[in-house]
């Protein structure tokens, strides 16, 4: 088994719910949801540098630097990419970090069912509900890009999350924050209590 791996950095997280949690990062190499507006075929804005690929044949050894970095009860977040497209890796891993006593958190677009245990599912999509199969988790983080009222209310009312935050989008000009604040004051006004949150590692001066 191999894992394709575009890096491993340590930091605070900067986003949802978690913000402001030491992690040690575990990126994967590649994505297949080409419809997210950050994909490189899209502009390339995605955190993931696309040119960084490793291939990695002793994935224990990935989780044991992790223990290393945060030990045991500390967060490892893994990410990408995204990590569903390895998923037999992912699993692998996934079973690895939780042995050794670590919090794990995988982020992930939805497109496909996360299979293997977490303590904290982030789920960000980059493509319209009816791609989406990861339908619950612990947090739904929604990039605001102009989506409409009838949209945002679908992804409430149609998915179980415990946390629902839209982010705004970090485009050339800069974070569209004004707009989406607006959208979350608009989606109170008809019931769905949606928060923002954004991306403060940015603010901070952090990866």
């Amino acid at each position: 088994m191999k894992l394709r791996l575009a890096e491993t950095f340590t930091s605070l997280q900067g986003e949802g719910h978690l913000a402001g949690k030491r992690m040690y990062f575990i990126r994967f190499a590649g994505c297949s949801v080409n419809s997210c507006p950050m994909h490189p075929v899209n502009g390339n804005t995605c955190d993931t540098d696309w040119k960084s690929r490793q291939v990695i044949e002793d994935i224990s050894a990935v989780a044991d630097k992790a223990l290393g970095v945060v030990g045991v009860g500390g967060w490892v977040s893994i990410t990408g990419g995204e990590p569903t497209d390895q998923v037999d890796a992912l699993n692998f891993l996934s079973g690895e970090i939780r042995a050794r006593g670590m919090q794990l958190n995988i982020q992930t677009a939805g497109t496909k069912i996360v299979t293997c245990p977490w303590d904290w599912l982030t789920m960000s999509p980059k493509a319209n509900r009816s791609s989406i199969k990861q339908d619950f988790g612990q947090e739904l983080k929604l990039v605001y890009t102009g989506q409409t009222a009838d949209e945002l209310d679908e992804w409430y009312m149609t998915t179980k999350f415990w946390n629902y935050y839209l982010m705004p989008f970090w485009g050339p000009a800069g974070p569209n924050t004004t707009e989406t604040i607006a959208a979350i004051h608009a989606a109170y006004e008809r019931g769905y209590r949606w928060e923002l949150t954004t991306q403060q590692h940015k603010i901070w001066g952090v990866r």
